[in-house]
């Protein structure tokens, strides 16, 4: 048996782009490296949104972990969840929680040196469609030469992150209409402006509709938008418990379901998410915007599931986290993980 030693919680900022990011060691000498979401960015004091998240990491999650074992990583994260129930079962415990089960994870397959996917179970798929996700860049032209660099890069799938359906006609005419394009708005419209605008995008073809209204857990919202617009619809980034996953699939809003690996428990939740999938029958696209353990650990469940029809990447012209890389991706593809633990690659 190896002992949990040590805990570290550090907020890296690169390009205003801030991550949570935490270091497991045991005492075989590996570290485990997880990540828990994030906050929303503040450019004027990068990194000041992630430290309620850091916080409940340091003070609460890690001094109920040093002494234990590494192995039994099950068994941490329901002791856990039980502690902090007062606390929360959703929202930054949860984030916080996301954190150090992902890098239990990583610690536990670079100890018995294999990849957690084949912890797991093993792949399922032989590669997984992947597709670039830009940054908002709000400028028709910009819009156009990054999806030409992501369409250049091999990939055959692009997300937008912009209000405008004009970007999707656009892209439509620059590039034709064999390039699958989803567009997420974040929970930008109230319901009337995110039925009309979902009747555009929908004359553009797209792949899906993401998060079209806001608040953006308003299911019933959700669905009327899709049904009336006639367009799919993608969502989940913001939902955290098994019993939120269940309610918004029983509305049937969805055709794809986006977890955000780092605000659900991470992957010990990713592993409950799966059958749920299954049992509902809808595609699964794991939701991460940012390169790193958050990346590498999404892509692990992907391989894992099989109702996995997406994989998202971050594509923008710097690094989120400066000390990793991309996964390998060919001909628009995410290959499957290899490396022990989630795979990070510097």
């Amino acid at each position: 048996m190896s002992l949990i030693t040590d805990i570290k919680v550090e907020i890296p900022d690169y390009n205003h782009m801030s991550q949570v990011m935490v270091y497991v060691t045991s005492e075989s000498g590996h570290v485990g490296v997880g990540e828990a979401w994030w906050g929303i960015p503040s450019a004027d004091n990068p990194g000041s949104t992630s430290i309620p998240i850091a916080n409940v990491i340091e003070h609460l999650l890690a001094p109920r972990l040093i002494g234990k074992s590494s192995r039994t990583i099950e068994k941490h994260w329901f002791d856990l969840w039980d502690y902090g129930y007062r606390y929360a079962d959703e929202g930054i415990f949860l984030m916080g929680l996301s954190g150090i089960d992902i890098a239990l994870w990583d610690l536990l397959g670079k100890e018995l040196d294999t990849s957690v996917c084949q912890l797991l179970g093993g792949p399922v798929h032989e590669k997984i469609p992947g597709y670039a996700s830009l940054p908002a860049l709000r400028d028709a032209e910009v819009v156009l030469s990054e999806v030409k660099r992501a369409m250049d890069a091999g990939f055959f799938a692009v997300k937008l992150h912009e209000l405008d359906p004009i970007h999707v006609h656009n892209i439509r005419r620059e590039f034709g209409n064999d390039l699958h394009i989803m567009v997420d708005v974040n929970g930008h419209f109230n319901k009337i402006e995110a039925i009309e605008v979902g009747k555009e995008l929908a004359k553009g073809n797209v792949t899906w509709y993401e998060e079209p209204v806001r608040p953006m857990r308003d299911h019933a919202a959700i669905k009327e938008v899709g049904d009336r617009a006639n367009v799919p619809i993608a969502a989940g980034e913001n939902e955290y418990t098994l019993k939120n996953f269940e309610q918004i699939l029983q509305s049937k809003a969805l055709t794809y379901l986006q977890p955000e690996i780092t605000k659900i428990g991470g992957i010990t939740a990713a592993k409950r998410i799966t059958g749920l999938t299954e049992l509902y029958n809808t595609a699964l696209s794991p939701h991460n915007m940012r390169i790193g353990p958050a990346l590498s650990a999404s892509i692990q469940w992907g391989f894992n599931s099989p109702m996995t029809a997406w994989q998202e990447v971050p594509w923008v012209r710097y690094e989120f986290a400066a000390q990793y890389k991309l996964p390998p991706v060919e001909d628009g593809y995410v290959l499957p993980p290899t490396e022990p633990g989630i795979g990070l690659i510097k």
